[in-house]
């Protein structure tokens, strides 16, 4: 019943953070270029969300804005501009993938509202009274910016209404791929947890066997096949050299933060992690 009560919780505030943004971005839509627009609208949505989780003490209320803001983001931009494009709805459908498996992860995971990640609680120790601080600049507004520079790439190819080319295939099949990636790590790590003993066994199976982490891997090139498929278009102009800056951004924050906050907690709780470290590649599921 928690469950439910708190997925209901959380469906009302990101139907009203939406609302909201989208009404902002409407606003301004007309006096800023639509690209700053949807950035306005999209911080103010962020802003409301993070709102929720002080409310309820927990900063695990965003944890689904990740997955779903490009969604909706581009689906209303397709709304408004009605570019119903070949190239565009292969770029949504993909998308849509993507989207549905982050967020269905979520909801696997989620038990109440008051959930909080193992990694915002070591945020709250080191920070104490500026963590609510922290949480709106670091937990919230951080990945939202992110990605909002990330999916810059698909939001110009709606905007401009590019027409589909064979070059767009390579970034719809990177993406794909990713995706793919990631739902493969995710399958090898519920078979693994119904055979483990306990928690400090470490996976060795399937993705897992040869990469520490292969979920990441397909994030990262999910987010490169988003930015190739603008970029390999026949209309790609060094003027939105920009688009690239999102991208490289997602990976080094899984390379330099994501990556070594999650090896750093798993070494406290796992003997062999060191080990496996050893013998395993941080990305790559290749034979070390």
């Amino acid at each position: 019943m928690k469950k439910i009560n708190g997925l209901s919780i959380l469906l009302i505030s990101y139907i009203i953070a939406f609302a909201l943004g989208f009404f902002v971005t409407y606003l301004f839509k007309d006096i800023l270029h639509l690209l700053l627009a949807i950035f306005i609208g999209n911080v103010v949505a962020t802003i409301i969300i993070w709102f929720v989780g002080v409310l309820f003490h927990t900063a695990s209320t965003y944890d689904p804005y990740w997955s779903v803001q490009t969604l909706l983001i581009s689906v209303s931009l397709l709304i408004y501009t009605n570019n119903w494009n070949v190239g565009n709805i292969l770029f949504l459908i993909i998308l849509s993938l993507w989207a549905i498996r982050l967020t269905y992860n979520f909801i696997l995971s989620f038990n109440d509202i008051s959930y909080i990640d193992w990694r915002y609680k070591l945020i709250k120790q080191k920070t104490g009274v500026f963590f609510q601080i922290v949480n709106l600049l670091g937990i919230c507004m951080v990945p939202t910016i992110i990605v909002y520079l990330a999916s810059i790439p698909m939001f110009l190819y709606i905007i401009e209404n590019h027409q589909f080319e064979l070059s767009n295939i390579i970034g719809l099949a990177i993406m794909l791929v990713g995706t793919a990636l990631e739902l493969i790590a995710d399958n090898n790590m519920q078979e693994f947890k119904k055979i483990r003993k306990d928690n400090t066994e470490i996976i060795n199976i399937g993705l897992w066997k040869y990469s520490r982490h292969p979920n990441y891997l397909g994030e990262i090139l999910f987010w490169y096949g988003v930015a190739l498929v603008f970029i390999l278009s026949s209309t790609f102009e060094l003027k939105y050299w920009y688009v690239i800056i999102g991208t490289l951004l997602n990976t080094l924050l899984f390379i330099f933060i994501s990556i070594p906050m999650a090896e750093n907690h798993m070494k406290s709780y796992k003997p062999g992690f060191n080990e496996y470290k050893k013998k395993t590649r941080m990305l790559l599921p290749i034979k070390k």
